[in-house]
């Protein structure tokens, strides 16, 4: 009689611990190499923000930042066993599992920030982040930045001719060896945490940054001058894996990937708005010259660099989307400003 009611009982025990279950929220675990204070991290926080209050507290996110589940390499392999369910990873580090990620490395793709929103919020965007469904079933949710990139000197510079044989900072990317050199500069490969010094002692005359590393770098102790050049926006997928969407409830899946989107967003023009903050203040602060490049000497760096864009599309198979970049890039000043002489003339 003893066991008469053992049936009843577990299976009263095996409900009770169903209910609970269901009621525990899932935990997606979103990790970045980038340090605390960070623009992309800044974004990270608002994605897990949007996440926990548009899903009622049913989906909570676990942010890992400052590389503590590993550098951005390994952070896709944790992709990939599941180690994460989702990161934000530069473009260039993708690239070596999504090779057309590269083409977002390279230099004066975009003319604008408003042209690097409007490129990868559309079309072009996500033709990128299909390649990396079709090879990785990654979804890329969108596109973060730490801003556009301009050219820092040790001296004052009256053009953008003056740049011409300065040696210059670089990483040890060939394509970005080869963009410099086909730009008229002498690249030479110095880590970060050596830009400081490098620029004291003229191992290398001039930087490219974005104003988030120049001020966190203080890179303005030795290069005051400041080439607006907007030569590269430095750009980081948010990639949430396959294992990831399969573990999300069907009826939130949408909702995620949505607070994806809006994250990116909104981080975006966050981190834009930061950059012109930054540089507004250290131009007060440390009197940062800067040297506006003329439509013309801007319209013959861009002149520059086409034919190595042509070939690295063509080698990765991706024209089309080069193509459809080109096509939204904002008139060039050059163009309009012809067109305003020749309607004076008239």
């Amino acid at each position: 009689m003893r066991f008469k009611f053992l049936p009843v009982i577990l299976v009263i025990f095996l409900l009770a611990n169903f209910m609970v279950s269901a009621r525990d929220p899932l935990t997606l675990r979103v990790a970045t190499a980038e340090n605390q204070g960070s623009p992309a991290v800044e974004g990270l926080y608002r994605f897990k923000e949007f996440v926990e209050r548009r899903t009622s507290g049913r989906i909570k996110v676990q942010l890992y930042i400052a590389g503590t589940r590993g550098q951005e390499e390994e952070l896709l392999e944790g992709l990939r066993r599941g180690a994460v369910d989702a990161v934000l990873v530069s473009s260039s580090k993708y690239k070596a599992l999504v090779p057309e990620m590269e083409l977002l490395s390279l230099p004066l793709l975009f003319a604008t920030e408003e042209h690097w929103q409007e490129a990868l919020n559309g079309r072009p965007g996500q033709r990128l982040g299909d390649f990396a469904f079709q090879r990785r079933r990654e979804m890329v949710m969108g596109y973060m930045t730490t801003g556009s990139q301009n050219i820092f000197t040790r001296r004052d510079l009256v053009s953008l001719g003056g740049l011409r044989g300065m040696k210059i900072s670089a990483g040890s990317s060939s394509l970005t060896l080869e963009a410099w050199r086909a730009l008229g500069l002498e690249p030479v490969v110095v880590a970060d945490s050596e830009l400081t010094v490098a620029l004291q002692s003229g191992w290398v005359d001039a930087v490219g940054s974005d104003f988030f590393d120049y001020n966190r770098l203080k890179l303005y102790e030795a290069a005051k001058c400041m080439v607006r050049t907007c030569h590269i926006i430095r750009t980081y997928p948010f990639i949430l894996s396959g294992r990831a969407w399969d573990q999300i409830p069907q009826n939130l899946r949408r909702v995620v990937i949505s607070c994806g989107q809006e994250a990116c967003l909104w981080q975006a023009r966050h981190a834009f708005t930061r950059n012109k903050q930054i540089n507004e203040e250290l131009s007060r602060k440390y009197w940062v010259r800067p040297l506006n490049p003329t439509p013309e000497e801007r319209a013959a760096w861009e002149k520059q660099i086409l034919p190595l864009q042509d070939r690295v599309a063509a080698q990765l198979g991706v024209e089309d989307i080069l193509r459809e970049i080109r096509a939204l890039a904002p008139e060039p000043e050059i163009t309009k400003e012809k067109g305003r002489g020749k309607e004076e003339r008239e």
